[in-house]
């Protein structure tokens, strides 16, 4: 049987160089006698070798075009046993290959020798190894897997079912490991009830880190499920996260702004949410809340490093952005200083969507009061900085 050892290995560093070459001649022989070894009385060596397993394997150049395929569904198979591993340590070390033999093997291998093991892991009663599986399932859902390997009809039939699972675990890690990358998959999440509730019931959730996770997927959720769904059962759990004690919750919100905006368009966030906001800050006693509000309207504006930007600067309408300039004015004048710094700081963003005139004739009058007038001296920084950009 000829092996393929077309690629050359990426040693990390010397200290490891000797046990990476011993490893994939292990794995060379572990396509003969991967019955003994993914059996082999001692847990130690299924361990390592479940640990390494998808780099050693990615390092031997197996490509399905030039006959190796056959190669591939032994490796695949002993993958299988070592994910049936009896020893939970070895069963967690091999999940976290899931998603690299994926990409190396095809959907139609995940779908012969991977997927019917994963109902068992997902049920399994050790937490680390449900954490580990929710993870690279989860990477299995990345951009370069769902477009070249794995179709959205597979990821609905195989992975679905344990997206749901995992998002009821009784611990946290689990959850976020999930929630954290739903994103990659909003476009099906419209096929995905169970996991809707599930999202919209974790808004509630204790621990903060789950809470920050549901605020940053909300807006994603609205673009999936349309914006008529978010106003009728997302808006008010999106709102009340707005409204958390944890600060870092508050700004997952903020920081989904540009999105909301981007799905729900300038008209509807002018005359839905924006009342709200006003509102919010009228009757707030706390600044934190006055702040996270001046956030909200800064961040409308912001700049954004992905495809999204685009399309913002096209929904980000003349009357959008009067409403924007009008309010973050008003936070200049709040009795808290920090309200009014954080005031500043929001104008130098949105300066540069302003109009000549809207610069010079409202934004630069209330800045060069507050520099000339105001008792904060950090106050007096930021606008200054904004003073400078009006120039």
């Amino acid at each position: 049987m000829k092996i393929y050892l077309g690629k050359s290995l990426m040693l990390k560093n010397d200290a490891n160089s000797i046990f990476y070459s011993f490893l994939c001649m292990i794995l060379t022989l572990f396509l003969h006698f991967h019955n003994y070894l993914t059996k082999f009385p001692h847990r130690r060596v299924r361990h390592n070798l479940a640990k390494e397993f998808s780099s050693v394997a990615c390092s031997m150049g197996f490509d399905a075009s030039d006959g190796s395929s056959d190669l591939l569904i032994e490796l695949f198979q002993c993958l299988s046993n070592l994910l049936q591993d009896a020893e939970a340590e070895v069963r967690a070390a091999a999940v976290t290959n899931i998603a690299k033999m994926t990409r190396l093997g095809g959907s139609d291998l995940f779908t012969t020798h991977i997927a019917p093991t994963l109902p068992q892991l997902g049920d399994d009663p050790v937490m680390e190894v449900r954490s580990r599986l929710a993870q690279t399932l989860m990477d299995c859902c990345d951009d370069e897997i769902r477009e070249n390997v794995l179709s959205d009809k597979v990821i609905l039939t195989a992975i679905k079912p344990h997206i749901e699972n995992f998002l009821n675990d009784e611990f946290a890690e689990v959850q976020l490991h999930i929630l954290t990358k739903l994103s990659r998959i909003s476009n099906l999440l419209n096929k995905m009830d169970a996991v809707v509730h599930s999202i919209l019931q974790m808004s509630k959730d204790k621990n903060w880190r789950v809470r920050e996770a549901v605020g940053r997927l909300l807006p994603h959720l609205a673009d999936a499920m349309g914006i008529l769904f978010f106003e009728e059962h997302l808006l008010q759990p999106w709102l009340k996260l707005l409204l958390d004690r944890v600060a870092d919750v508050r700004s997952a919100c903020v920081k989904g702004m540009p999105k909301l905006l981007s799905v729900a368009g300038a008209e509807w966030i002018l005359s839905d949410l924006l009342p709200q906001f006003t509102a919010l800050y009228d009757d707030s006693p706390s600044y934190l809340t006055r702040i996270t509000i001046i956030r909200c309207y800064s961040e409308l504006c912001a700049n954004s490093s992905d495809d999204e930007k685009e399309l913002q600067m096209d929904v980000l309408q003349p009357e959008l952005l009067e409403s924007i300039v009008t309010f973050i004015l008003k936070g200049l004048l709040d009795r808290v200083a920090n309200v009014r710094m954080v005031s500043a700081r929001g104008l130098q963003g949105i300066l540069e969507h302003c109009e000549n005139d809207v610069r010079t004739g409202r934004i630069q009058p209330a800045l060069k009061s507050r520099v000339m007038g105001d008792p904060d001296e950090d106050c007096k920084y930021y606008a200054q900085l904004a003073l400078d950009l009006c120039s």
